[in-house]
């Protein structure tokens, strides 16, 4: 529901009070526009190099899933290659045209190969990391980079790949007929446009932070606080006397280079001097963080802490980057408001009656309608000559409108002001306020309801299409 001020003679319309409720348009809605869906496109990455089983492989390429590398370094030797990734997985001896899909270590694993003079040095790859990068008018449907095989110069291939929805939320399953592979042409990795980063998961690490941890052979002195032992960063306090304070993690148990503390196993201090040679540790009414993830990613795990040697550690947490998921498909539709009593200019024997108010406006059909309703008090719209029905009026509508109070007085008689401005609560069913539907998307719409010509207040809304 919204609270919507109408005002005459102003460009805009103030939206002043939002409460959703269910995310579905309300039965008196009308459609405006239905919902507008992106086109699925295949956005391609780098091509990597396929290592297959090799019974004869020799041991120094053997892989541990039982993949060799020997034709890997054959294609970079060819190629003059110093460094490569490969990839092996369940499904290559499809050959070429079979999909690599899944996760990254159970259906597939990924190697960066790099020749050396000692020979190939082979590196695991962790994280799930690629070269796919989607145009900012794309969006992720969920979906991870795969891998298409191919062959190239005879040699079993993989190419990079991450299926999008380009300029809108993906189609649903049966729009426009079965739902189907892209059929539009790739986006290649050298084309041109604003890109997103590329697809993958990144560990991020914060910068080293002092650590205070329970010690058994920490001296009485240096244990501040909760069991721990601040004696390290003590020294740094005792070591830099121009510095003032020092920010400090404080560990709930003992801890040991390369163990991992989660952020409940954790305190945050700022460690002061105290006199002229005290010190005490005071906890942080906020936890603060030294650790951001890279432009356009976002962390996708808890931050935790690891133990540095030196009664050091650093933050740490997986960041993921690509694509952002696609918003919701929604359609447009006209909200209704409560009607209004209406004003059409003036009338003949109008000011005899002394319902002529405000100079020249009638008020007859206003005032009729309030007294068979009981209305002492009430707003109408008055406009300088009469309309049709299924006018709009609103700024830009080119018609001349205001609004007044109008009540009854103790002796029976009628008064009106002049007013700038009227606010008509519409029932926006839980949908979404149109910010970019120009003038038209917003005002008072003339129906016939309540026995009379009114006006009723309207709004476009977007509502999710479930």
């Amino acid at each position: 529901m919204i609270s919507v001020k109408f005002s005459a003679g102003l460009a805009a319309l103030a939206l002043f009070a939002v409460a959703g409720a269910a995310s579905a348009q309300t039965p008196d809605m009308r459609l405006i526009n239905g919902p507008v869906y992106g086109e699925l496109r295949d956005v391609l990455g780098a091509t990597l190099s396929v290592a297959t089983p090799n019974p004869k492989c020799p041991k120094p390429l053997a892989l541990p899933d039982g993949a060799c590398l020997d034709r890997v370094l054959a294609g970079m030797k060819a190629r003059g290659a110093t460094a490569d990734r490969a990839l092996t997985g369940r499904g290559v001896e499809g050959g070429a045209g079979a999909v690599i899909s899944g996760q990254l270590g159970r259906d597939f694993r990924l190697y960066d190969v790099s020749l050396g003079a000692g020979g190939p040095v082979v590196t695991p790859v962790d994280l799930p990391s690629s070269q796919v990068r989607v145009p900012r008018d794309c969006f992720s449907i969920g979906r991870g980079v795969d891998y298409r095989l191919d062959l190239r110069d005879g040699q079993l291939v993989a190419r990079e790949v991450q299926t999008a929805s380009c300029g809108g939320p993906p189609p649903p399953v049966g729009y426009g007929g079965p739902r189907r592979p892209p059929i539009l042409p790739p986006i290649g990795a050298g084309e041109p446009g604003d890109r997103w980063p590329a697809t993958g998961l990144v560990a991020v690490r914060g910068t080293p932070r002092q650590l205070a941890a329970p010690r058994p052979d920490c001296p009485r002195d240096a244990v501040l606080r909760d069991g721990v032992c601040f004696e390290a960063g003590i020294g740094v306090l005792a070591s830099q006397p121009a510095l003032k304070e020092l920010d400090v993690i404080g560990a709930k148990r003992l801890t040991a280079p390369g163990q991992v503390l989660t952020s409940k196993e954790t305190e945050q201090y700022v460690l002061k001097r105290k006199g002229k040679a005290g010190f005490k540790a005071d906890k942080r009414w906020f936890d603060k963080s030294h650790l951001s993830a890279p432009a356009g990613c976002g962390l996708t795990t808890p931050v935790d802490f690891e133990v540095e040697p030196g009664d050091r550690v650093h933050e740490r947490a997986v960041a993921g980057c690509g694509a952002p998921p696609a918003p919701p498909p929604t359609a447009t539709y006209e909200a209704y408001g409560p009607t209004l009593p209406v004003v059409f200019g003036n009338r003949p024997g109008c000011a005899e009656r002394g319902e002529q108010l405000l100079g020249d406006a009638c008020f007859s059909e206003v005032i009729r309608w309030m007294k068979a309703r009981g209305i002492g008090k009430g707003e109408a719209l008055i406009l300088d000559r009469p309309y049709g029905l299924g006018t709009r009026i609103g700024e830009g509508s080119g018609i001349r409108y205001s609004f007044a109070d109008i009540w009854v007085q103790p002796d029976g008689t009628y008064k009106a002001d002049r007013k700038h401005d009227v606010s008509r609560r519409i029932d926006q069913g839980g949908c979404a306020t149109v910010s970019d539907g120009g003038l038209e998307a917003s005002g008072l719409l003339l129906v016939r309801a309540d026995g009379g010509i009114m006006a009723r207040a309207y709004q476009w809304v977007a509502c999710p299409v479930r």
